[in-house]
C-alpha cells in the first residue's frame, strides 16, 4: 500500500473499487443460483456454492422463526400483564 495505516478510511477510489467487486460478486451469486436452479434437475449432490448458501439461508430462516417467536411470546406476556 502507499502507507496509509489499516484503519484509515477509504478514499473514493478504493471505495468504488470496493463496490464494483462487491456488485461482481453479487451478480456472480445470482447467475450460479439462478443456473444450479433454473434448469429443473435435482443435483446430488449439491454444488459447493449451492450447499454454502442453502445452509446460510436455513440458519437465516432459524433465527427469523426465534425472533418471530420471541416477539410473540414477549406481546403475550405485555397483554397478560395488562390484564392484571
Amino acid at each position: 500500500m502507499d502507507g496509509a495505516p489499516s484503519n484509515a478510511p477509504l478514499g473514493f477510489p478504493e471505495l468504488w473499487e470496493s463496490l464494483a467487486r462487491a456488485r461482481m460478486d453479487i451478480a456472480e451469486l445470482k447467475g450460479m443460483v439462478k443456473m444450479h436452479f433454473a434448469d429443473g434437475a435435482h443435483h446430488t449432490p449439491p454444488c459447493a456454492t449451492a450447499s454454502g448458501l442453502q445452509k446460510t439461508l436455513h440458519a437465516a430462516m432459524g433465527a427469523a422463526i426465534i425472533s418471530l417467536l420471541s416477539a410473540v411470546g414477549t406481546l403475550v406476556f405485555e397483554i397478560v400483564k395488562g390484564m392484571h
